[in-house]
């Protein structure tokens, strides 16, 4: 019987062609690896610089609108309506004076206004004149009454023919931002107010600041202070950046406000400030990143 010799053999790879085989398998296998450790790489560092930049940017963006809305004050647009609608009765021009408004109209501002300064425009002959006095009160009675102490000697008809609308009105109690040094430190501190709850008063808790913290590396605010506390003294404060993450190299808030430019005896000060925030990775730090934005404060200052 004739057997083929075909039968009960197998056919399979050789050794130089597995060889080659898995030669080719470990190039692929290479690349991918590569490919995966250069793309988890590219990955890592761009969540390290997303990370740092919304921790700046978080600070960047709440002290922009801060500085925006700084010295707001609620009663500013009653102060406008009533002027130019109410004539003034002073009780006399120097010293400790009552103020009423015959028209009646000093309740819409009611006692928004104490801290205040009542302004009494003259113009004679092509000068203007501006008088001044700090509203130190307020009484409901008579429809409103203020308690004015006027700064040096008013002119004496006010006490007869009193102040015609349109000539007087009452500044913002308070106007002022501040920059300054934070000594030891790369950064600055810039302290604001504006009236949060529309109440006309300019309260603790509506006193808040920036400052550098050079312990922690950190970027501090201020949530409540009083009229009289400073950058360094006085006030709570409590790190806005995340000290365990991000390391604040320097913060600046530079003032470059355009020059004061006098307009119907008054000075006024467009203000604009420009804000530098330097900081880096506390875990990596090649990770670095530096924001910086010019703010124009909406409220002009007046004196």
């Amino acid at each position: 019987m004739f057997l083929n010799p075909r039968i009960g053999r197998q056919s399979g790879f050789g050794l130089v062609e597995l060889m080659i085989g898995l030669l080719v398998g470990m190039i692929v296998v290479g690349a991918a690896v590569s490919l995966l450790s250069t793309t988890m790489a590219s990955s890592n560092d761009s969540i390290k610089m997303t990370r740092l930049d919304q921790e700046l940017r978080q600070t960047m963006t709440m002290l922009t609108r801060d500085l925006r809305r700084a010295t707001v004050w609620d009663p500013a647009s009653d102060v406008l309506r009533v002027s130019m609608s109410d004539p003034l009765a002073l009780s006399g021009n120097t010293g400790n004076v009552t103020v009423i408004s015959t028209g009646g109209n000093l309740y819409k501002i009611g006692a928004k206004a104490i801290g205040g300064t009542l302004i009494y425009t003259v113009r004679e002959i092509g000068v203007t004149t501006v008088y001044r006095g700090t509203v130190t009160g307020y009484s409901p009675s008579n429809n409103g009454t203020y308690s004015v102490t006027l700064t040096g000697t008013w002119p004496a008809d006010v006490t007869k023919k009193g102040i015609t609308a349109g000539n007087w009105n009452i500044l913002r109690p308070e106007s002022v931002i501040t920059t300054d040094a934070v000594p030891g430190t790369p950064g600055v501190c810039v302290l604001i107010v504006y009236d949060t709850d529309v109440n006309g008063i300019y309260e603790d808790g509506e006193r808040f600041g920036y400052r550098y913290d050079a312990a922690d590396k950190a970027v501090e605010i201020r949530t409540s202070a009083a009229s009289t506390h400073t950058c360094t003294l006085g006030g709570s404060w409590e790190n806005l950046t995340d000290e365990n993450t991000v390391e604040i190299l320097d913060f600046s808030v530079t003032d470059n406000s355009p020059a004061s430019f006098a307009s119907g005896g008054l000075t006024v000060d467009l203000r604009e400030f420009t804000i530098s925030i330097k900081g880096r990775l506390k875990s990596d730090h090649s990770v670095e990143r530096t924001l910086q934005e010019t703010v124009r404060v909406r409220n002009d200052r007046l004196s």
